[in-house]
C-alpha cells in the first residue's frame, strides 16, 4: 500500500524530479496527518471499553450474553478475549487487522500477555468472509497456530456460512475458553476426531473432579469462582460454570441463564503484547 501511494505521488510530480520527487513523497507518506490516517483504518477501542465489538452488526442481541460470558472469564482467569467483527478490513490483511487490534488496544495482561483477538469480517458486497483468532504472547503455548486454524474451519466457519455468527462465536468459545484456562491441552483437541464434542467430554470429566477436591478442601467463600487463581490461570469449576451456562442457555431463544449485560470487574485492557500467532480461514 506505501510503495503504491509512493509510486502515485511520484508519477503527480513528473519523472524530472528524480530524486526530490521520492524525498516528497516519502515526507508525505510518513508525516503525522498520513500516520493518523492509517491508524484509523483500525477501530479504536469503545467508550467504554468493552470485549465485544460488534462493528459489524451481526450478533444482535446476543452480543450482551456474549460479553458477559467474557467479562466473567476475564474475572476468573485474568485473560482476555475480545471479539471484534467489522464489515470490511479496510484493504488489510485479517491477520495483520488482529494483530494491529491486539497491540494497539493493549488486550491481555501486560505481565502475562494472555489477550485472544477473535477476528469477524462476515460475507457481504465487501468480499468473503474472513475469521481469524490473533493470540498474545503468553497464550501462544496453550493455543498454538494449528490449533486456531483448525476451531476456525472446524468450529466456526460451518455456523458463519449458515449467518449463525453467534452460533459459530459460541462454538469456538467452548473450545478457546478452556484452552486459556489451561483444563484442557492443544495435544488433547487436536487428535479428537469428534471436535468440540470430545473436548467437552474430557473437560466435564476433568472439572468433575477438580470441583469435588475443591469442595471439600476449600472453606468459607473464597474467591468468586471458588478460590483464588493464579497467573492467569483460573479454577475449572470457574470455567465450567462460565461455558456450562452459555451451553444451557444458548444464544437460541435469547436466554443465556444467569448472565446479565455488562456483569463483571472488566474496566478496560491491560496492556499486553502480540507476536503474530494466530490462524484463520475464509468462506
Amino acid at each position: 500500500m506505501k510503495r503504491h501511494m509512493i509510486q502515485v505521488i511520484c508519477s503527480v510530480l513528473g519523472k524530472k524530479a528524480g530524486f526530490v520527487s521520492m524525498l516528497a513523497a516519502c515526507v508525505l507518506l510518513f508525516s503525522p496527518s498520513m500516520l493518523s490516517a492509517s491508524v484509523q483504518d483500525i477501530p479504536r477501542p469503545s467508550d467504554p471499553p468493552m470485549l465485544v465489538n460488534d462493528y459489524a452488526g451481526i450478533l444482535n442481541q446476543s452480543a450482551a450474553g456474549i460479553e458477559s460470558l467474557l467479562r466473567a472469564f476475564a474475572d476468573s482467569t485474568s485473560n482476555q478475549i475480545t471479539v471484534v467483527t467489522v464489515p470490511d478490513l479496510g484493504g488489510y490483511d485479517p491477520a495483520q487487522f488482529a494483530y494491529e487490534i491486539g497491540e494497539r488496544w493493549g488486550v491481555g495482561n501486560k505481565k502475562y500477555n494472555n489477550g485472544i483477538v477473535i477476528l469477524i469480517k462476515p460475507k457481504n458486497q465487501n468480499g468473503s468472509g474472513q475469521a481469524y483468532i490473533s493470540v498474545g504472547y503468553g497464550l501462544e503455548g496453550a493455543i498454538p497456530d494449528a490449533v486456531c486454524k483448525r476451531i476456525v474451519d472446524d468450529e466456526m466457519i460451518p455456523f458463519f456460512k449458515q449467518e449463525d455468527y453467534a452460533g459459530g462465536l459460541l462454538n469456538g468459545l467452548k473450545v478457546i475458553l478452556p484452552l486459556a484456562a489451561g483444563e484442557i491441552s492443544a495435544k488433547e483437541y487436536m487428535p479428537s476426531s469428534g471436535g468440540v464434542i470430545a473436548v467437552f467430554v474430557a473437560f466435564i470429566l476433568i472439572v468433575l473432579v477438580v470441583s469435588l477436591v475443591s469442595a471439600a478442601s476449600k472453606k468459607g467463600k473464597g474467591d468468586r469462582f471458588g478460590g483464588p487463581h493464579d497467573e492467569g490461570i483460573g479454577s475449572g469449576l470457574g470455567t465450567w460454570w462460565l461455558l456450562s451456562s452459555a451451553m444451557n442457555g444458548g444464544h437460541h431463544g435469547g436466554s443465556w441463564g444467569s448472565f446479565s449485560n455488562g456483569s463483571g470487574s472488566f474496566g478496560g485492557f491491560g496492556g499486553g503484547s502480540f507476536g503474530g500467532g494466530g490462524a484463520g480461514g475464509s468462506w
